[in-house]
């Protein structure tokens, strides 16, 4: 068990939130609509409050769609603590699922502790990663509550390099296999080579076919439930070698091919499920349509908002991001602040200027919104756009604070 918690510490740091062409940033003098146009909207429409004390009318109106996406900035504390008090106020308004952006290969594993099944006893998430955090603010939530009535917690991801890639999945095969009767032909696989991408997808799809061959005895030893969880892991580290290996050499197509593989896994968590459910990944991948990240992408908030057959109703997006961030440690340092980094008509900054020590919740309904040439600046990226295209509201922390990675 101590084994399965130091292997987890080596994937939770999250990725950056990629950016990329399409920055006003170094090629010019950020123009954009005045402020004069801007603030007016700003200030009438925002509304301002702490993370303990989240408003009735900013929950309700959440609570109207089936579906919100919280886009974030990775590695912020105060991010977590956000997403927990929201998860526990929308709980009493219909929400019962949280999907993460973390890696597929944990996604029992994450089940197994925030519902307390007993499996792993000896696993706790880092609190030192958001998603730590917001897993251990469901887990307490949960002991709360009656069985039917618990949060569940998701994985969406592909398993990546930065959450430790082959070796981590191995090691969580591993892991699970111990609670399997009858192991095979998990031991097969795992007694296999796997030190390469064509050895990988060469071992995983013998155990593919393995369990396809002797899905029905298989069932009957370890239970539906545990064949179709071993099942999903096999088919998603399969599209995470090809991921893996090509995201230095042909990055746009990779990043397409992993957002494929989130929108797979969130419509299988969404289809015919009976509650709502709160979607928690990085403002690239929360975008309804592309303002930032590679071009060609059509991004998981683009299709849970448009295409998606299982979303089953309206979403919401948010897109949550700091106005000042600073590194946590006995010597805090600056990383970016939306006051020196932006200019005088940059969205962030009015709703700052408004709004210093409070987080402040920003409904994109006014027109001025949907025209075009607001200029947003995204930890020190400065990009034009109608930001009612890209998220249905903005969220923006005061001081903030990035968290180390584990």
């Amino acid at each position: 068990m101590r084994r399965t918690a130091r292997t987890l510490g080596r994937w939770t740091a999250f990725a950056a939130v990629i950016v990329c062409c399409g920055s006003v940033t170094g090629c010019s003098e950020p123009t954009g609509l005045p402020a004069a146009e801007l603030r007016p909207a700003v200030e009438r429409d925002g509304v301002a409050f702490t993370a303990q004390a989240i408003p009735a009318p900013l929950l309700d109106r959440l609570a109207q769609n089936r579906v919100v996406v919280v886009g974030e900035t990775h590695l912020i504390r105060e991010q977590g603590e956000l997403l927990g008090e929201l998860l526990r106020s929308l709980h009493a308004r219909g929400f019962r699922q949280l999907l993460l952006e973390w890696p597929h290969m944990a996604d029992w594993l994450l089940a197994d502790f925030v519902e307390g099944t007993g499996l792993e006893p000896g696993f706790v998430p880092p609190l030192t990663n958001v998603g730590g955090s917001v897993l251990t603010a469901v887990r307490d939530f949960n002991r709360t509550l009656p069985e039917a009535d618990r949060i569940h917690v998701r994985a969406i991801d592909v398993n990546l390099d930065e959450y430790g890639g082959a070796p981590s999945f191995r090691n969580l095969l591993t892991a699970l296999s111990r609670h399997l009767p009858d192991p095979a032909p998990v031991a097969t696989f795992l007694r296999a080579a796997y030190d390469s991408p064509e050895r990988q997808t060469a071992a995983l799809n013998q155990l593919q076919g393995g369990l396809r061959a002797g899905e029905t005895s298989l069932s009957a030893s370890w239970g539906s439930r545990w064949h179709d969880v071993v099942s999903e892991m096999v088919e998603v580290e399969l599209a995470s070698v090809g991921i893996r290996a090509g995201r230095q050499s042909d990055y746009d197509r990779t990043a397409g091919d992993r957002e494929d593989v989130i929108k797979r896994l969130a419509d299988s968590r969404l289809d015919d499920y009976g509650f709502r459910t709160v979607v928690s990944a990085g403002n690239t991948h929360a975008q309804k349509s592309r303002l930032m990240g590679t071009e060609g992408v059509e991004w998981l908030g683009d299709y849970l908002a448009h295409r998606s057959p299982a979303a089953g109703g309206p979403v919401f997006v948010l897109c949550v991001t700091p106005a000042r961030l600073v590194s946590e440690g006995a010597s805090p340092t600056t990383l970016y602040d939306v006051m020196s980094e932006s200019p005088g008509n940059e969205l962030w900054r009015l709703m700052h200027e408004a709004w210093p020590d409070r987080i402040a919740f920003l409904p994109l309904d006014d027109p001025v919104f949907g025209t075009g040439g607001v200029l947003m600046n995204f930890d020190g990226t400065v990009y034009s756009g109608a930001p009612k295209a890209h998220y249905d509201a903005l969220v923006l922390l005061p001081l903030s604070h990035r968290v180390p990675v584990q």
